[in-house]
């Protein structure tokens, strides 16, 4: 929990007006009158984990009131406390009588209980994040020990997208034990499992080991994107989603960060592999914090073990599958080309490259946190859609131009191309039921892995065909399919609510 911040203000108002802000608040928080303490307001509903305003009044002789206002808040959110208090200043201390919310919020206001539960979420991906991008930051490291040429490395990273199989097993025991077991067990599982890898004796073990990790973090990035789907409010689903990748870019970025013990010594690299013990226990002691949500328990927990059977819709796991399938085939190619594209084609010098990745790519938390809100007030279906045109079509421009153009069409289709998050990836808990939305999941999720790999297959087949810019373009195509596709099979599903859009009774 922060400390409590207080903010006092003075506003010069008329009488009316006065009277209006002398009512409690709505917005952001909902105030309710002290009955002890005229003047007085307290906490009713909010996101904040204390919060009480006080007004005092003195009438001018121009009839004018001289007012004076003081908010004293706190916020306790899974370590997120004090930033999110910072940016909240400006909103609670408006003079209006309703609070407006931040646009980096949803449209509607959070529950303290909802946000408290979803800032863990979140620090738990943390250390999930940290587990998966260990592999390919690590890797030319590792082959450097080993002696091992890029054709091995390329097959390591291949067999490291099939980790999602080992994920079912995972995701087969969520209806008997529960989700945030399941949660706590991967990581676990996920921290032991890294930590073996540093005592990897060449690249085949390495291999094994990294599957059944990176298994671990399939299973727990399914469940944890369900369980922020199932505690918000039903137009919040879409900001949830995409408020996860925080937690993934800050496990992906301590990784980043500690990368340069890898380049100490020949075996160094095997130090941040057994930084996941550390980070393990970090992440389970969050579990405990987690609670399964009411829809979960009333569904599976509640239910006799003979009468949970879990429907999945047919057409639906083929329509996200496809999806998921066509996202992942254009995007992870063009992530992992990029770097030769720029060194082969634009003769770009390593820190040029590193200068370009970074520029690029801080615009993305703007198109994150614009598509996450639109994704609840514009409806999913068109914010997809602009994703996919705008942000495929600038990143798949990027791979044909140079100069100042290269630098344009990146940071637009880096900055749309994030929306896609929020407003494509809620499909995946929302159209099932709850007894199926781990399974589904799961679907999903070896759909896009597929994807990937074909992806980038294509790509690093086609580029000595054509072009790397032209195999890049073709995939774009493929992805843009999506968008008739999106009208047809998905329907609007903001301001519903998950029992409405999966038919379930």
């Amino acid at each position: 929990m922060s400390r409590p911040t207080i903010l006092v203000d003075e506003f010069h108002l008329s009488r009316e007006d006065y009277l209006d802000l002398a009512r409690p608040r709505t917005g952001l928080v909902e105030e309710r009158p002290d009955p002890e303490r005229p003047g007085r307001f307290l906490l009713e509903r909010g996101m904040l984990h204390s919060y009480e305003r006080e007004l005092s009044a003195e009438e001018g002789p121009d009839g004018t009131m001289k007012v004076r206002q003081k908010v004293t808040y706190s916020a306790s959110l899974a370590g997120f406390g004090p930033v999110v208090a910072l940016a909240l200043r400006r909103a609670l201390r408006s003079g209006s009588t309703r609070i407006p919310i931040p646009g980096w919020l949803p449209p509607d206001p959070l529950e303290a209980a909802a946000a408290r539960q979803l800032a863990t979420i979140i620090m738990v991906s943390v250390s999930t994040a940290y587990y998966a991008t260990l592999l390919g930051q690590t890797l030319t490291f590792t082959a450097r020990e080993f002696s091992a040429p890029v054709s091995s490395q390329a097959w390591v990273l291949l067999v490291s997208r099939f980790d999602i199989l080992p994920g079912f097993a995972l995701l087969a025991l969520v209806n008997r034990v529960g989700r945030v077991a399941m949660v706590r067990a991967s990581v676990l599982l996920g921290a032991l499992l890294t930590a073996l890898s540093a005592f990897s004796p060449g690249m085949e073990m390495l291999a094994v080991l990294q599957v059944l990790a990176k298994g671990t973090t399939a299973a727990a990035g399914v469940l944890v994107t369900i369980l922020a789907a199932e505690i918000v409010a039903r137009r919040q689903r879409a900001w949830a989603i995409g408020s996860l990748v925080v937690g993934a870019a800050f496990g992906a970025g301590l990784c980043d960060v500690l990368l340069p013990i890898a380049g100490v010594s020949l075996g160094s690299w095997r130090v941040l592999y057994l930084i996941g013990i550390p980070m393990g226990a970090w992440g389970v002691r969050l579990t405990y914090l987690l609670r399964e949500t009411e829809r979960f328990r009333h569904a599976t927990l509640d239910v006799p073990k003979e009468r949970r059977h879990i429907s999945l819709s047919g057409s639906r796991v083929l329509v996200l599958s496809v999806a998921a399938f066509a996202v992942n085939a254009f995007l992870i190619p063009t992530t992992q080309f990029r770097n030769e594209y720029l060194r082969v084609e634009r003769h770009f010098s390593a820190a040029l490259i590193g200068l370009f990745v970074i520029l690029t790519n801080i615009p993305g938390a703007l198109g994150l946190a614009l598509g996450s809100r639109l994704s609840e007030t514009r409806g999913r279906r068109v914010v997809a859609a602009a994703a996919i045109v705008i942000g495929g079509g600038g990143i798949a421009l990027g791979f044909a131009t140079g100069g100042l153009w290269l630098w344009v069409t990146t940071v637009v289709g880096s900055t749309a191309v994030t929306a896609i998050v929020p407003s494509l990836g809620v499909y995946q808990t929302e159209m099932f039921q709850t007894r199926a939305r781990g399974l589904g999941g799961g679907i999903v999720t070896a759909a896009s892995r597929v994807g990937s790999i074909l992806g980038v297959l294509f790509v690093g087949y086609f580029s000595s065909k054509m072009s790397l810019g032209g195999s890049v373009a073709l995939l774009f195509f493929g992805m843009l399919a999506l968008v008739p596709l999106l009208f047809a099979w998905f329907p609007e599903t903001g301001g519903l609510e998950l029992e409405q859009i999966s038919s379930e009774d």
